[in-house]
């Protein structure tokens, strides 16, 4: 009889074991593994898409190296900037462009617009050859009525092309460039040079303002003789050597050392408006 309680109990304790067995194989078949959360270094990146949108300023004519003037300059000391992993830049700088040139470009290629939504900064230069095409207009002998209608035009233009840009893209930091007299240090004479850019200036900041953008004023950098809200180089009121920053073969675009004082300045523009931002 011992035997038998014996043996059955023995065959109970394999059925139970071997139950066991079985109910957590099944279990490991049936049940789904949850991904994990950790992310491998390198996985997430803080990429930004430089755009720069304009006319032979953003093109880089002048830069000795023809790699496109100050976007990669500016473009190498973002990569060098903690917490900024990737810089990529996309340029769209055609020499000799007008304003109206620059806004049908934006209306109607869509591989533009295309890269305008991606973009995570936006940097416009425009007006400049509406301006210069007036002076070679009236060969040097300014008048300023004669620039009334070429800066009505610009500003309307301008209006056009940063709201297309805010249609498109909502969040993206853009940056209007100013415009900067070439002419300052050649052709001091010229005084009535400096109303007219003034009044183009003010136009241009007032507009950016209006649609969210930010100012950045080359006459600053270049002249001298124009207060920014965001400039701070510590440049004094008083004229600058204008063509120590130009290009020797037009005296019209920046040099390299001009290129190298627009990215510097722009650098520290973006910097602040992020730590702003943040």
């Amino acid at each position: 009889m011992m035997k038998v309680a014996r043996s059955f109990l023995v065959t109970c304790i394999i059925l139970t074991i071997g139950t066991f067995i079985v109910f957590q194989g099944l279990n490991l078949l049936t049940t789904k593994k949850e991904p994990s959360t950790v992310r491998k270094q390198g996985d997430v990146t803080n990429t930004i898409n430089f755009l720069a949108i304009g006319d032979s300023l953003t093109k880089g004519v002048g830069d000795s190296t023809q790699n496109g003037g100050y976007v990669p300059l500016v473009a190498d000391q973002l990569r060098d900037t903690p917490g900024i992993d990737n810089v990529t830049t996309t340029n769209y700088g055609v020499t000799g462009e007008r304003s109206d040139e620059i806004l049908e470009r934006i209306e109607q290629q869509q591989e533009l617009q295309t890269d305008i939504k991606k973009a995570d900064i936006i940097v416009l230069t425009a007006g400049g050859n509406d301006l210069i095409q007036t002076v070679k207009k009236e060969k040097l002998g300014i008048n300023e009525e004669s620039f009334l209608k070429p800066e009505k035009n610009y500003k309307e233009n301008l209006s056009s092309i940063l709201k297309i840009i805010k249609e498109q893209n909502q969040t993206a930091e853009i940056y209007v460039f100013g415009l900067y007299n070439p002419y300052s240090s050649i052709f001091p004479e010229m005084t009535e040079m400096k109303d007219i850019l003034l009044s183009w200036n003010s136009a241009t900041e007032s507009i950016a303002k209006k649609n969210k953008a930010t100012y950045f004023s080359l006459s600053h950098l270049f002249n001298g003789d124009e207060k920014s809200v965001v400039s701070k180089t510590g440049n004094s009121s008083e004229e600058t050597d204008t063509s120590a920053f130009l290009y020797e073969e037009d005296l019209f675009h920046p040099n390299d050392k001009g290129y190298q004082l627009i990215a510097n300045e722009l650098y520290r523009v973006i910097i602040d408006h992020r730590v702003v931002e943040d």
